[in-house]
């Protein structure tokens, strides 16, 4: 999952990768193999090419083995140790962080 916010220099990007994977047995998707590389990796590309800077992961289930995994240089990690409380969790977050950082909705 995937939210913009409008910033002075573009766009922001903030992917929602905080889940543990219950229908996955456990294992979260940020984690599973897609082309050799963590799916985290190929959404945070995506949002790259779609012309988002800077890319925010909030991170959650699993967070340390993301961050020693993938490869994720410029992205902004957020850690939400919430996130087993569900999905708005992580995206309070991530607009926190956002809003930290001076980014703004548009």
């Amino acid at each position: 999952m995937t939210e913009k916010v409008q910033t002075e220099s573009g766009i922001a990007g903030l992917l929602l990768a905080a889940g543990g994977g219950r229908r996955l047995g456990g294992r979260p998707k940020a984690l599973l193999p897609y082309r050799g590389r963590p799916l985290v990796e190929h959404a945070v590309r995506v949002l790259r090419e779609g012309g988002c800077a800077p890319v925010y992961v909030v991170l959650g289930a699993a967070a340390e083995e993301v961050w020693e995994r993938a490869r994720l240089p410029g992205a902004v990690l957020v850690d939400n140790p919430g996130w087993p409380a569900g999905m708005g969790t992580s995206l309070r977050a991530g607009l926190a962080a956002l809003e930290e950082a001076g980014q703004r909705g548009g």
